[in-house]
C-alpha cells in the first residue's frame, strides 16, 4: 500500500486539493518527466500526451478547463465536431491512465514522494505528496552535500544570426531551472559562457569547470519552427550519456524558451542519478 495522504473521503480530497500550491511547479514537473520516462508508460505515446497535456494544463493554472471535449480535440485531435455522447475516447484513456499510474506507483515509483492523482469521472489532475516524505527532510541536506556539479555550455545558434538572443536565452533559463532541481548545482553562468563560440575538448572543459557532466545543444529556427538538440556529456569519458531533440511552434519567445528549459531539466535530473562517479565538485573557475 503507498503511503499516501488520504484522498478517498471529501475532506480528505479538499485537504490533498491545496497541495499544489505547496509544491513548486518544477518539482511537479520533473516528476512528471520521470513518469514518462518509465518502462511502464513509454510504452503508450497516447497516454504519455493524455498525462503531459493535463498535468501541464494545471501548471499553468488552467486545470478548471479540462472537459471531456477540450482533452478530446487538444490530445487525441478530435474535430472541433466532437461528442463525448458518441465516442467514449477520453473516458477510455482516463481509465487506462490511472490503471497504468497505479501500477508505476507500485512498482518503478514506489520511492516517489510525489503522486500524479486523477479522480474518477475527473480529468483535471491533483499531486499529491506522500505522508512519509513530509518526515524526510533531514535528507534534504545529505542530498546538498552529494549533489552533483555540473555545467551548462552556451546552445549554439546553427540558424541565422538574429537567433543567437534566443539561444543564449535558452541557455540562462536552462541555468535558472537546473539551479532549483534536487541533487544538482550548477556552475555559474560568467564560468561557462566563457566558452561561447569555442570548440574545445570537453574532458578538458570539464577539469577547467571540475564538473561531472556538461550540458550542450544547438538551436535551430526556421520561420515559426524551433528545433532545440540537447546532450548532456560525461567530462570524465567525454561520452554523450543522453541526448533528445525538442521541436516546438514558436508561440512566444519566453514561453517557448521557458517549456523547452523546464523538460530539459527534468530529464538532465533524472539522468545525473545514472552518472557514474566523476569530476569532484570542485570550485569553478
Amino acid at each position: 500500500m503507498d503511503n499516501l495522504l488520504p484522498v478517498g473521503s471529501p475532506s480528505s480530497v479538499a485537504h490533498a486539493e491545496v497541495l499544489p500550491s505547496l509544491l513548486r511547479p518544477e518539482l511537479v514537473q520533473r516528476h512528471l518527466e520521470r513518469v514518462l520516462l518509465s518502462s511502464e508508460m513509454r510504452r503508450s505515446k497516447m497516454l504519455c500526451q493524455f498525462l503531459r497535456f493535463t498535468v501541464e494544463e494545471v501548471l499553468r493554472g488552467h486545470g478548471t478547463e479540462l472537459k471531456e471535449y477540450a482533452i478530446a480535440v487538444g490530445v487525441f485531435r478530435r474535430a472541433r465536431e466532437f461528442d463525448p455522447g458518441s465516442d467514449p475516447i477520453v473516458r477510455v484513456q482516463a481509465r487506462r491512465l490511472r490503471s497504468k499510474l497505479e501500477q508505476y506507483y507500485q512498482t518503478e515509483g514506489v520511492d516517489e514522494p510525489i503522486r500524479i492523482h486523477y479522480r474518477v469521472g475527473g480529468y483535471s489532475p491533483i499531486f499529491v505528496r506522500r505522508a512519509n516524505s513530509l518526515e524526510a527532510r533531514p535528507a534534504v541536506i545529505a542530498e546538498r552535500a552529494s549533489a552533483r556539479l555540473i555545467g551548462v555550455l552556451p546552445f549554439v545558434n546553427v540558424g541565422p544570426e538574429a537567433c543567437e538572443l534566443f539561444s543564449d536565452g535558452l541557455t540562462d533559463e536552462l541555468i535558472h531551472a537546473l539551479s532549483s532541481s534536487p541533487g544538482v548545482q550548477v556552475v555559474a553562468r560568467g564560468s561557462c559562457f566563457q566558452f561561447k563560440g569555442r570548440s574545445e575538448d570537453v574532458r578538458a572543459v570539464g577539469e577547467r569547470l571540475g564538473v561531472c557532466a556538461l550540458v550542450a545543444g544547438t538551436v535551430r529556427i526556421e520561420g515559426t519552427q524551433v528545433r532545440v538538440l540537447a546532450q548532456l556529456i560525461d567530462t570524465a569519458t567525454g561520452v554523450n550519456r543522453w541526448s533528445s531533440a525538442y521541436d516546438r511552434e514558436m508561440l512566444g519567445v519566453l514561453a517557448t524558451q521557458l517549456e523547452i528549459s523546464l523538460e530539459i531539466a527534468g530529464v538532465v535530473g533524472f539522468q545525473l542519478a545514472n552518472l557514474p562517479s566523476g569530476a569532484s565538485s570542485s570550485r569553478a573557475v
